[in-house]
């Protein structure tokens, strides 16, 4: 009884363990999108979404040439914040929820812009790609005080 006992709980630490490197694997284009965006590298941008990426930015279809013709050299430095909802995982597509917010700063003055976000990540030749996100600005009231936002890593 001891040995099955044992085992089951060795499975469930594997499983956790392995559910949570996919979780953060999942999440790693979105991740790598926006320090492209804010570090304006187009190639970069390109290199994070599949051949038939679409966003749906506020109303509007884009592709990625779409949202790289927005991003160019400023004055103001962009740091990114994400606080994700959920993810969830079926064989080589994920669903990503999350709350994403930026903060721009030219040393005289800062604002911070929040979204309210999804996207379809698919793996694609074993890398994990955007293929659609939905994005929904919103105003920064409009956040529940309980998102709690992790400054991006990257």
């Amino acid at each position: 009884m001891y040995r099955i006992f044992l085992t089951l709980l060795l499975q469930f630490v594997v499983s956790i363990n392995s559910q949570a490197s996919t979780e953060v694997e999942v999440f790693e284009p979105i991740d790598k999108l926006f320090a492209a965006i804010s570090n304006v590298k187009h190639q970069d941008m390109r290199a994070t979404v599949t051949e038939s990426f679409v966003l749906l930015e506020d109303g509007e279809v884009w592709t990625i040439e779409d949202l790289i013709s927005v991003v160019s050299p400023s004055e103001y430095a962009r740091t990114n914040f994400f606080s994700i909802i959920n993810i969830e995982t079926m064989n080589d597509i994920a669903l990503v929820n999350y709350w994403n917010k930026a903060n721009f700063d030219n040393k005289k003055s800062s604002e911070d812009v929040i979204w309210l976000e999804s996207a379809v990540i698919k793996k694609v030749n074993g890398m994990w790609l955007i293929l659609q996100m939905h994005s929904t600005r919103l105003e920064p009231n409009a956040v529940s005080e309980n998102v709690v936002f992790t400054q991006q890593k990257i």
